[in-house]
């Protein structure tokens, strides 16, 4: 089946390339005229956005806000006013977009469910399986969805955390108890300290997502619109995936030193993030609060200082990926990822919104891969984010990798599903599909 419809997906593309150069050729004049026109309200939609965010005057913020709708409403208009002028050939394109995709995702998706015992294999059937609930993640997403009811009658211990509680202590009198598999339902920063009892006892981790964003989550390829099919994972496949370290403390995402590690430390974060941003970011961008004080080691040797962000990753995010920013499309690379920000004026935020790179260094973002880092400080203690929840951290700070460490389980169904729809995209996806379509096999 991977074969057939990685066929399907292949002819697809070629139709889809042919189609695309004919309207080119044929419309050249209407696309560049676009082009540009939408290149200039980009540019004027940064600058007035840099200015509402940054300025103390509010007649300023409203006026720039008022430009930057005007900009945005001259991109949409551009676009509509082109499609109607063209309105067969936009369909046309349209028509054979959707069917690449479809196509081209369940290649993939059934080449990784066929390939699966290569970096997944059936997970042990957890006799005392052990969830940790948070219920304030996501707005109280879980008590919404009844998740404890549910998972009750899958036969799992359910714990609802409480003020005071420590998870991590929670977890680790639960696996003493006799839990073989332990899980969390909550947000990114509900899964590190549970986690570290799954990596430390050598015990299956599960992921249930009920926060906001679960970065985590759909990194693996859950579904974070379904927390409840999220529970088939107790019963589910188990994979390894690489954990970070920095110091004692577990990373499943990131660390973040500097602007946003001092955002997630204010107390008003959780309930208004856009004010505490325009609270918070204004005087560190405008370059009028003092750059984060720390120094490190880039690839070449040569030392950093004074970044407004330092952010450290367990694995690589790929800045570019036509699906979102911040997708990793691997969990087991073995590699954290450096980036390092200096941009505190309009102009360097545009260029590097201009530039983002996945690799490689320049004035204004610098970012490499690496097994290791060391961060030096004068300060005692350093305000951090660890996967979006606020900590200190005592200087100096040694950031490693385990790789495929952590046994995490996960539904059955999903295989790998959810990296082959980021991979759909990629760079890597035409020679994929065509050795699934040759041989069946993408390795």
């Amino acid at each position: 089946m991977a074969r057939a419809w990685a066929g399907s997906a292949l002819a697809a593309l070629a139709v889809l390339a042919v189609a695309v150069a004919g309207f080119a050729v044929r419309y050249l004049a209407d696309l560049a005229a676009l082009g540009l026109g939408a290149a200039l309200n980009a540019a004027v939609l940064a600058a007035a956005g840099w200015w509402a965010f940054t300025t103390r005057r509010a007649w300023k913020r409203r006026l720039n806000l008022a430009v930057g709708a005007v900009a945005v409403l001259a991109v949409v208009a551009d676009v509509v006013v082109f499609s109607l002028r063209h309105v067969r050939g936009v369909l046309a394109l349209l028509a054979v977009v959707p069917v690449w995709a479809m196509a081209a995702r369940r290649a993939l998706a059934a080449d990784e469910r066929s390939a699966a015992s290569g970096g997944m294999r059936p997970g042990p059937l957890p006799a005392s399986p052990w969830l940790l609930v948070n219920p304030w993640s996501g707005g109280g997403k879980a008590e919404q969805v009844g998740l404890a009811d549910a998972a009750r009658r899958r036969g799992v211990r359910v714990r609802l955390l409480e003020p005071g509680d420590d998870p991590r202590a929670l977890a680790r009198a639960a696996v003493g108890a006799g839990a073989d598999a332990v899980g969390v339902a909550g947000g990114d920063g509900s899964l590190g300290p549970v986690a570290a009892v799954a990596l430390e006892r050598d015990v299956p981790f599960v992921c249930v997502p009920t926060g906001t964003r679960n970065h985590f989550a759909r990194d693996l390829g859950l579904d974070r619109g379904a927390p409840l099919a999220a529970l088939d994972a107790f019963g589910g496949w188990e994979r390894r995936v690489d954990v970070g370290m920095v110091g004692d403390r577990v990373f499943l995402n990131n660390v973040s030193l500097g602007a946003y590690a001092d955002l997630v430390a204010e107390p008003g974060y959780r309930a208004g993030k856009l004010a505490t941003a325009h609270a918070v970011l204004p005087a560190r961008l405008r370059g009028e609060a003092p750059p984060l004080a720390v120094s490190f080691h880039g690839p070449d040797g040569r030392r950093y200082s004074d970044a407004l962000v330092l952010l450290v990753s367990n694995n690589a995010y790929e800045l570019r990926h036509p699906l979102g920013l911040g997708l990793r499309e691997r969990l087991d690379a073995g590699l954290l990822q450096v980036s390092a920000l200096w941009a505190t004026t309009g102009s360097g935020l545009a260029r590097l919104a201009a530039r983002v790179r996945g690799r490689g260094t320049d004035a204004t973002l610098a970012q490499w891969t690496a097994t290791a880092l060391r961060v030096d400080a004068l300060a005692a203690g350093l305000p951090a984010g660890i996967d979006g929840e606020a900590a200190a951290l005592v200087p100096p700070l040694e950031f490693r990798l385990l790789p495929r460490a952590l046994r995490v389980l996960v539904p059955a169904g999903l295989a790998r599903a959810g990296e082959a729809d980021a991979r759909l995209l990629g760079r890597g996806t035409v020679r994929r599909l065509w050795a699934v379509a040759r041989d069946g096999t993408g390795g």
